[in-house]
């Protein structure tokens, strides 16, 4: 595999909050959207999201391609994983759930996508265990929302490959932004923050490791260090 992966279909795993939130954001970057999760009204509360979403993410900055109509939902989570350079899940923080839809996912898409979990409470050696291919699971745990705070936690488990984890391949996009395109964003960003009262607290926790140096992510829109949270 080379040393960098172009990211054009992206499939969301769980839309409740977070799992919305990352969907407009990768539509407000150009990219096709499909999304899936077995709740009801799970398709609706989406794109009622998205569609709220939107009018923040026009001020922040919306890349050519940018389009609501890229997204696409379905109730099958296969059919959903199908085509998909890179997976961002969002299912409920419990063990025996998470190790049960990583393998599930592992087994429904390619073995060069990226799987990446929004998750905050498991390691991602728990949630990789059963997986065929965990050399390409991470952690990108986002600061809330992640359409509007342009920071993302990037984290390894025990079987990730660190070609996946360390820089380039995991979410180079042929599309990333430039740096002033990011401090663009940056600052568009922290006007919506400020208006809406949000507190962002950092800190760096000495038991994890991250991986800060030039990831070129696009939830990012350009280059940052990535940092605990």
């Amino acid at each position: 595999m080379g040393n960098s992966k172009e990211i054009r279909n992206v499939a969301i795993v769980g839309t409740g909050v977070i799992g919305a939130s990352w969907a407009a954001l990768y539509l407000a970057r150009g990219l096709n959207v499909v999304a899936t999760d077995p709740a009801p009204n799970a398709e609706a509360n989406l794109r009622k999201y998205v569609d709220a979403a939107w009018k923040d993410l026009t001020v922040i900055g919306l890349s050519p391609n940018a389009s609501r109509d890229h997204l696409k939902f379905t109730t099958d989570m296969k059919q959903a994983l199908g085509d998909a350079d890179l997976v961002q899940e969002n299912g409920p923080e419990r063990k025996d759930f998470k190790i049960k839809l990583f393998a599930d996912m592992d087994a429904a898409t390619r073995p060069d996508s990226i799987i990446a979990s929004s998750s905050s409470g498991l390691t991602m050696s728990v949630m990789q265990s059963a997986c065929k291919h965990p050399e390409r699971c991470v952690i990108g745990h986002p600061f809330n929302p992640p359409h509007v705070v342009p920071l993302v936690e990037v984290v390894a488990g025990e079987k990730t490959s660190p070609r996946r984890s360390s820089g380039q391949s995991r979410f180079t996009l042929q599309s990333a932004r430039s740096q002033s395109m990011f401090e663009k964003r940056l600052s568009a960003t922290w006007q919506i923050v400020s208006k809406r009262r949000f507190t962002v607290r950092l800190s760096i926790s000495s038991s994890r490791v991250y991986w800060m140096s030039q990831i070129r992510m696009l939830l990012c829109a350009g280059d940052l260090g990535c940092v605990g949270a």
